[in-house]
């Protein structure tokens, strides 16, 4: 029988190409500063340092999951063994470097195997994606106050995010946006029939407790990373106040996630040195303070969730499924 999905095998070159560039981009960046400085600023940070960086990663990733498995138990009403939803949501974090980190999606697929049909576990991401990017938000106000030539993302951003909520809540506007993709005919019509019950579905996850509960947990998550960069400038010697700290941290990841750009690659990391030379840090520090926090950020991430995917297919759990199965589903 045919198999198509999502498959790790699949994104191993664009994976590894994402690792390239990044290593790249980060050496570009040492090596147009102070190199040597920027090396001495890496040397400076001890191995309990990196520890407490890293544990606050894993404070995001474990909040996330739980938000994560309450959406999908809300929705679906399936409860998934927690060690094995957990090393599912994990294995998602290996394709983070695909463009708006599309590449999460690979979830779905494992969840297939336990009854979540795809639209209800599609609209949980998006749902997600909705309040991280609310949540960066939050913690982005005092940077782009500071930095006025950011306030134009915030804007676009909350407009967003917040024009999105009554329309997922209309049924009168669903229908008509239905209605008016069906006139199409084909193709056109079945996607869009798609993205109004992908709408229908994340409208359930947008009520009162599940919108600001997701919103709560997420402002815990992101400020534990926004904390860990915070602590890295501590670390080098900056004096950096902690709520100023989390905002740039927060305004370049929404820039990278605006950029669209895979992980955010470059962009995330031109604004967030950018700001810190703004707010009076050296280049080379800045430098060093914006590589820690991706490395412990971002890369972090991917190569957990490389080694979780990989542990995964050799039990036998492969995202992958039958053709005939997408098309019942999708």
């Amino acid at each position: 029988m045919e198999t198509c999905g999502i498959s790790m095998e699949r994104f191993q070159k664009p994976l590894l190409l994402s690792v390239i560039i990044g290593i790249g981009l980060y050496f570009g960046a040492m090596f147009l500063g102070d190199y040597e400085a920027t090396k001495d600023s890496f040397a400076k940070v001890p191995a309990m340092a990196w520890f407490i960086i890293f544990g606050l990663s894993l404070v995001n990733y474990v909040l996330r999951y739980i938000r994560w498995d309450w959406y999908i138990k809300d929705l679906s009403g399936i409860k998934i063994p927690t060690k094995l939803h957990l090393s599912y949501y994990v294995a998602g974090f290996a394709l983070s470097t695909t463009p708006g980190k599309a590449g999460e999606s690979v979830r779905s697929f494992y969840l297939k195997r336990h009854g979540v049909p795809f639209n209800q576990s599609i609209s949980c991401l998006f749902v997600e994606r909705l309040m991280d990017l609310l949540t960066i938000v939050i913690l982005s106000v005092l940077a782009a106050y500071y930095f006025e030539d950011y306030q134009i993302f915030l804007v676009i951003t909350l407009v967003l995010i917040f024009g999105m909520l009554p329309v997922v809540h209309s049924q009168t506007i669903l229908k008509l946006v239905e209605s008016k993709i069906n006139q199409f005919g084909g193709k056109i019509a079945k996607a869009g029939g798609h993205l109004v019950t992908l709408l229908e579905s994340s409208a359930m996850l947008l009520k009162n407790r599940q919108l600001y509960g997701g919103m709560v947990i997420g402002v815990i998550a992101w400020g534990a990373e926004g904390i860990g960069f915070w602590y890295t400038l501590e670390v080098l010697g900056q004096d950096i106040d902690p709520l100023m700290a989390m905002s740039v941290y927060g305004i370049a990841v929404l820039v990278g996630a605006l950029s669209f750009l895979p992980g955010g690659l470059g962009s995330t990391e031109l604004v967030m040195g950018l700001l810190l030379v703004a707010l009076g840090v050296d280049n080379h520090v800045a430098i060093a303070a914006t590589l820690i926090c991706r490395i412990a950020t971002l890369w972090f991430a991917v190569f957990m969730g490389i080694g979780v995917a990989g542990g995964l297919a050799m039990k036998g759990y492969s995202p992958t499924i039958n053709s005939q199965e997408v098309e019942k589903n999708v």
